[in-house]
C-alpha cells in the first residue's frame, strides 16, 4: 500500500455492516450515552446558585433590606460567586472524575472555598476603588423615601455578614453537594464500561472497582469466557456478553464508552488482537496491569481513576472538548444560514427553474461511529442520470452535471444544505469529509484500500477538512489519494482545538474562489 496510514494505535475493524443484525438482545442492557458534560455544567450552576443566594441572605440578615439591590452589594456578590466558579475549576472539582465520585473530596473544597471568599473579596475591593468609591450623592427628586443619601461602596464589604458567609456558604455548598451525590449523582451510569478478559483478573478488577472511593466506572458487561462448564448468563450479577461481536454491536449503538482489557501476561497476543479491533471505535481503552506490555501501543500509565492502568487509545474530542465543538458548529452554521439564506434560495430558484426535479439531493454516507447518515447537497446533476451511492464518481466535464450544478460545484456551493446537517447533530462544520457508501479507490473498497479507514469515524464528519485545505479532494481515482486523505483527517483527529478549526475554516472560505480540485 502506498504511503502510510496510522493513528495512535494502527489496526483494522469490523464493518459495522456486518453486525447489523447481531446480538440485538443485548441492546436493552445499556442507557443512553449520559450527557456528562450536561451534568457538569448543571454542578457549576447548583454551586452558583448556591453561592449568590448564601451571600444574599447573609447580608441581608445584617443590612437594611433596600441595600441588597444596590450595585455596590450586586458587584461584590457577583464576584464571589465568579471567584467560587472559577476556584473549584481550579482545584479540579469539576473533572469528570470529581461529578463521577462517591464521595466529597474535602480538603479540596476547604481550600477552594477559602480561596474563593479572599480573591472575591479583594477582587470587589478592587472594582470599588476602579469605580470611585466616595459617597454617592443623590439626584434631587429621584431619591426614594426612606433611603439615606449616601452610600460608600465600600461599606458593603465590611461588618459580620462577610464572616458569616465564610460559614454558611461553604455550609450551603457542602450540603447541596452531600444531598447530590445521595438522589442524583448515582441515578444513571456515567462511564458505561465493558470489562473483557479472563476470570480472575476480571475479578481482581470488579473488586477493585466495587471498593474505591471515586466513581471511576460503571460497569454493565462482562466479555469472559470460563475454562469449562456451561457460560451463565452473568457474571457477578453483571450481564455476560456472548464475545467481542457482541461488545462490538454495542460500541456501535454508542451504549459503552470505556472498555477495560484484563488479561495475564500469558495472552499478550490476544490483547494486542482485541486493543487491534477495538480501538478504532469512539471509546476509551484501558490495560488492567499485569498483563504482557510488551510490544503493546500503550500511551502512558494512567492513575486518573484510582486504578493502576495503561492507557490505549481515548475517544477524540470528548468532555469539554465536545461540548465547545458542538457550540461552535450551532453558533457558526446557525449564523451563516441567516448570512447565506439569499445565496441558498437563489441557487434553488436556479435549480429547479433550469432542470426537473427536486432541490436537494440526499446521499446516503458513514457518518460517526460508522452510522449511516444521509447528508443533503443542492442536487447539480441531471435527475435520471444522479448516483446515489457514488458508484460512479463525478469526473472534470462530467456530462452527468447540469449548467447550474457545475457552477455550484466549481464553487462549492452545492455542499451549503449540509449546515442543516450540522444543525441537526449529524455532522460538523469542520471534520473528515464522509463518503458516499460505494465509493472506491483504485478499485478497493476503502477499507481494503486503508486499513485504518474506519478510525475516521470516530468524530463527525466535517463540511470540510484538513484533508480539503490541503489539495486532497475531489475524484478518488487511485489508492494513494486515500492514505493521503485518511493520514490527514488522522492528524485532524489527533490534534483537534479551536484554533485549528477555525484556521480550517478560514483556508476553506479563501479557496471558495480558487481552487482547482473543485468540479
Amino acid at each position: 500500500m502506498p504511503g502510510l496510514a496510522e493513528p495512535a494505535i494502527a489496526m483494522d475493524i469490523v464493518a459495522s455492516d456486518g453486525l447489523a443484525g447481531a446480538h440485538d438482545h443485548h441492546a436493552s442492557m445499556f442507557a443512553p450515552r449520559p450527557r456528562l458534560a450536561g451534568r457538569t455544567l448543571r454542578l457549576i450552576g447548583f454551586d452558583a446558585i448556591v453561592t449568590a443566594c448564601s451571600a444574599v441572605l447573609c447580608f441581608a440578615l445584617f443590612n437594611p433590606a433596600w441595600q441588597i439591590s444596590s450595585s455596590a452589594v450586586v458587584i461584590p456578590m457577583a464576584s464571589l460567586t465568579v471567584c467560587l466558579i472559577l476556584s473549584f475549576a481550579e482545584r479540579g472539582l469539576y473533572v469528570p472524575q470529581e461529578v463521577m465520585s462517591r464521595s466529597l473530596p474535602w480538603r479540596r473544597m476547604i481550600l477552594a472555598w477559602l480561596q474563593a471568599v479572599a480573591i472575591g473579596t479583594l477582587a470587589a475591593f478592587c472594582l470599588a476603588v476602579l469605580s470611585g468609591h466616595p459617597n454617592l450623592v443623590p439626584v434631587p427628586g429621584n431619591t426614594p423615601v426612606g433611603i439615606p443619601p449616601a452610600y460608600d461602596r465600600l461599606d458593603t464589604l465590611h461588618g459580620a455578614w462577610l464572616p458569616a458567609f465564610l460559614v454558611v456558604g461553604f455550609a450551603a455548598i457542602t450540603l447541596v453537594r452531600l444531598l447530590r451525590l445521595r438522589f442524583y449523582a448515582g441515578s444513571q451510569p456515567l462511564n458505561r464500561t465493558v470489562i473483557i478478559g479472563e476470570q480472575e483478573p476480571i475479578h481482581d478488577l470488579l473488586l477493585r472497582i466495587q471498593t474505591g472511593v471515586r466513581r471511576s466506572f460503571d460497569v454493565v458487561g462482562i466479555v469472559e469466557k470460563s475454562s469449562g462448564g456451561p457460560d451463565e448468563p452473568t457474571y457477578q450479577g453483571l450481564p455476560r456478553l456472548d464475545d467481542i461481536d457482541a461488545l462490538e454491536q454495542m460500541i456501535r449503538k454508542d451504549a459503552v464508552d470505556t472498555v477495560l482489557v484484563a488479561l495475564p501476561w500469558s495472552a499478550g497476543e490476544r490483547m494486542r488482537e482485541i486493543i487491534e479491533r477495538i480501538s478504532m471505535a469512539p471509546v476509551d481503552v484501558y490495560i488492567y496491569p499485569g498483563m504482557n506490555g510488551l510490544n503493546l501501543p500503550l500511551r502512558r500509565a494512567d492513575r486518573t481513576f484510582d486504578l493502576p492502568l495503561l492507557m490505549a487509545c481515548t475517544r477524540p474530542i470528548d468532555g469539554l472538548g465536545a461540548l465547545i465543538k458542538r457550540t461552535e458548529d450551532v453558533v457558526l452554521s446557525a449564523s451563516l444560514l441567516v448570512f447565506i439564506l439569499p445565496v441558498m434560495l437563489t441557487a434553488a430558484i436556479a435549480i429547479k427553474l433550469t432542470s426537473k426535479g427536486p432541490v436537494f439531493f440526499r446521499q446516503r454516507r458513514l457518518g460517526y461511529n460508522n452510522r449511516v447518515i444521509e447528508v443533503l447537497k443542492f442536487r447539480s446533476m441531471y435527475l435520471h442520470l444522479s448516483d446515489p451511492d457514488a458508484a460512479q464518481q463525478a469526473c472534470r466535464g462530467d456530462k452527468r452535471v447540469t449548467p447550474v450544478g457545475a457552477w455550484l460545484r466549481r464553487t462549492s456551493m452545492d455542499e451549503l444544505p449540509q449546515l442543516l446537517n450540522v444543525l441537526r447533530g449529524e455532522m460538523s462544520l469542520v471534520g473528515p469529509r464522509p463518503h458516499a457508501l460505494a465509493t472506491t479507490a483504485g478499485g478497493l473498497t476503502l477499507e481494503e484500500a486503508v486499513p485504518v479507514y474506519a478510525s475516521r469515524h470516530r468524530v463527525k464528519p466535517g463540511i470540510t477538512g484538513w484533508a480539503q485545505v490541503n489539495g486532497y479532494r475531489g475524484a478518488l481515482d487511485s489508492v494513494d489519494k486515500i492514505v493521503h486523505r485518511v493520514n490527514h483527517d488522522l492528524y485532524y483527529i489527533e490534534n483537534w482545538s479551536l484554533g485549528l478549526d477555525l484556521k480550517i475554516l478560514w483556508r476553506t472560505a479563501r479557496l471558495v474562489f480558487a481552487d482547482d480540485n473543485a468540479f
